[in-house]
C-alpha cells in the first residue's frame, strides 16, 4: 500500500486536519466580521475572490442574498488543486482538499454584520489580524494549507530553489492591491495591507516551521546522526568527544531545523536514547542554504 494512503487511515493525520478545520473557521470568522463589513481586502487569493465579487456586482448588475467570495475562493483554487495533485504530492492535495474545502463552506455561511462591529477601522484591522492569524497559523502549523499562495509558493520552491512562499504572497498582495486603487481609494488599500501585515506576523508567530531553531545532541549512539539524516532529511555535523567526568567517548551532532520538526527529533532521539542530552538554540539566523518546507 502507498505510503500516502497509509497516512490517510492513521489516526493522527485526522487529528490534524480537526485542528486544521478550526483554524479555517477562526480565519472565516475575523474576516466574515470585520474584514468585509468595513470593505478591506486581503492580500492573497482570498482578496482575488473578493475583487471578483465585487466586479461582478458593479458590472453584472447582480447583488446575492450572500457574499459568493468563499465560492469565488473555491472555483480559483480547483486548478492549484490539480497542481498540488500532479506535482506537490497527495498527501498534500488532500489536506490542501479538506481545508479549501471547509474554509469555503465557513466563508460562505458565516453571517456577514450589515454594519461593522467595530466602528473604527484601525481597530478593525488589528482585531481581524489577530483572529484571521491565529487561524493561518494553526492551519500550517498542522501540516495543512488553505490553499492559493501555499501551493503556488510550494510549487515554485520545489522548481527553484530561490523562490518561496513569502515572494508568491508579495507578488500577489501587490496585485489584489494595485486593483483595490482603481475600484477603492488609497484609504481602502492602506487598511487592507495594514490587515495583511497583522495577518501575517500572528501567522508567523504560531506557525512554527518559519522559526530556524538549532540542536546540538549529545550521546553515545552512533545511530543518532543517521536518524537526523534520514528521518527528518536535514544535514548534521559530527563530532568525536569525551566525557568530562567519565572520560567516555561520546558523540556530538549539530544540526539546523524548523522549530516544527524539533517535537519529532525529540521524539526520536528520545526512543534511540533516553539518555541524550540536547541543546537547542531557538529563532536562530542562518546564512547559507537551509532547505525551507511548507
Amino acid at each position: 500500500m502507498k505510503e500516502w494512503i497509509k497516512e490517510w487511515k492513521t489516526l493522527s493525520f485526522w487529528k490534524q486536519q480537526l485542528f486544521a478545520c478550526v483554524g479555517c473557521f477562526l480565519f472565516s470568522l475575523g474576516f466574515c466580521l470585520f474584514v468585509i463589513p468595513q470593505n478591506f481586502y486581503s492580500g492573497s487569493f482570498t482578496g482575488i475572490a473578493q475583487i471578483l465579487q465585487t466586479i461582478l456586482a458593479r458590472y453584472a448588475s447582480w447583488k446575492p442574498s450572500f457574499d459568493l467570495t468563499g465560492i469565488f475562493l473555491y472555483i480559483i483554487n480547483i486548478p492549484l488543486m490539480i497542481l498540488a495533485w500532479k506535482k506537490i504530492g497527495k498527501s498534500f492535495f488532500l489536506k490542501s482538499l479538506i481545508c479549501i474545502s471547509v474554509q469555503s463552506a465557513f466563508l460562505s455561511l458565516i453571517p456577514i454584520p450589515a454594519s461593522p462591529l467595530v466602528e473604527d477601522p484601525l481597530t478593525s484591522c488589528i482585531i481581524a489580524g489577530l483572529i484571521s492569524g491565529l487561524g493561518g497559523g494553526l492551519i500550517l502549523r498542522n501540516g495543512s494549507s488553505g490553499g492559493g499562495t501555499d501551493i503556488i509558493g510550494m510549487y515554485c520552491t520545489m522548481r527553484y530553489p530561490d523562490f518561496s512562499v513569502g515572494k508568491v504572497s508579495m507578488i500577489i498582495s501587490a496585485m489584489v492591491f494595485t486593483v483595490c486603487l482603481f475600484l477603492y481609494d488609497l484609504e481602502t488599500v492602506v487598511y487592507s495591507a495594514i490587515f495583511s501585515a497583522i495577518y501575517i506576523f500572528v501567522l508567523d508567530r504560531v506557525h512554527y516551521q518559519n522559526i530556524k531553531t538549532g540542536a546540538m545532541v549529545i550521546t553515545k549512539n552512533p545511530e543518532i546522526g543517521d536518524l537526523i539524516l534520514h528521518s527528518l532529511q536535514r544535514g548534521v555535523t559530527i563530532w568525536q568527544g569525551e566525557g568530562g567526568y567519565t572520560h567516555q567517548p561520546t558523540y556530538i551532532y549539530l544540526t539546523v531545523l524548523s522549530k516544527y520538526e524539533t517535537s519529532h527529533l525529540k521524539r526520536q532521539i528520545h526512543q534511540a536514547d533516553p539518555h541524550a542530552f540536547v541543546i537547542y538554540y531557538n529563532d536562530i539566523s542562518v546564512d547559507g542554504y537551509f532547505q525551507k518546507r511548507l
